[in-house]
């Protein structure tokens, strides 16, 4: 299974990493640093996509966003709502390999900034495609959770659909004052260990577990994320 990220409406983009083997390989796309543009739009800028088999159970698959947010410990928001309701997130999901969705899984968030739901829909066929896709398709699973704005894990539940969405602490490992030595010419190579320069900081999540029959055969599915407004 391959997965990266986008962005519609607003600047398109994509990266690509390493392709694990076996039977379902995760690709995951890493993005913490933006031009001014998107940059400045914190609420549609999407930081890392992940998907990857359930360690309690592979029959099922864990699809996860972060967007690029990165707060101080103990903080839960920046002076505003954590999700934008007039932001549409998705999970485009190809089961043929023509780069074209052939499912999607919908999210976007509804309510005042302290108490604020949001709810998914699909994996359903999506209503058009590419950037005309913003809008929600009615039909599919529905599931809707709180938000969590704290320690608390509050998980909606639907169908064998499950959703968490809120602050989480962020999941990227990068090493930045390597990587800035090396750039620097003071360093060649990165450490083993390395420093985590994400470690204890926050970043908002929008997290999805699903039975893998419902985004298809892991061995041809490519997965990808996206922001519109």
């Amino acid at each position: 299974m391959k997965v990266w990220f986008s962005r519609r409406g607003l600047i398109p983009a994509a990266v690509c990493l390493v392709l694990a083997g076996g039977g379902m390989g995760v690709l995951v796309a890493a993005d913490h640093d933006d031009s001014p543009l998107i940059g400045g739009d914190q609420a549609a800028d999407i930081a890392d996509v992940y998907a990857f088999r359930s360690p309690a159970d592979p029959g099922r698959v864990v699809l996860a966003l972060t967007l690029s947010d990165v707060l101080p410990p103990g903080q839960i928001r920046l002076g505003r709502s954590i999700f934008d309701p007039r932001v549409l997130y998705e999970f485009n999901i190809d089961n043929d390999g023509d780069g074209v969705e052939d499912r999607v899984i919908q999210a976007y968030a509804v309510g005042n900034p302290d108490n604020q739901v949001m709810h998914v829909r699909g994996p359903v066929a999506p209503l058009a495609l590419g950037a005309d896709s913003r809008i929600v398709n009615d039909a599919g699973v529905t599931v809707s959770a709180r938000v969590s704005t704290g320690t608390q894990v509050i998980v909606g539940e639907r169908q064998g659909v499950r959703l968490f969405a809120g602050v989480r602490d962020d999941p990227f490992f990068f090493d930045l004052g390597r990587f800035s030595a090396i750039l620097a010419g003071q360093a060649s190579s990165f450490a083993d260990p390395g420093t985590d320069a994400f470690a204890g900081l926050n970043t908002y999540a929008i997290v999805i577990e699903l039975p893998v029959a419902m985004i298809g055969d892991p061995a041809t599915t490519t997965i990808w994320a996206s922001t519109s407004r």
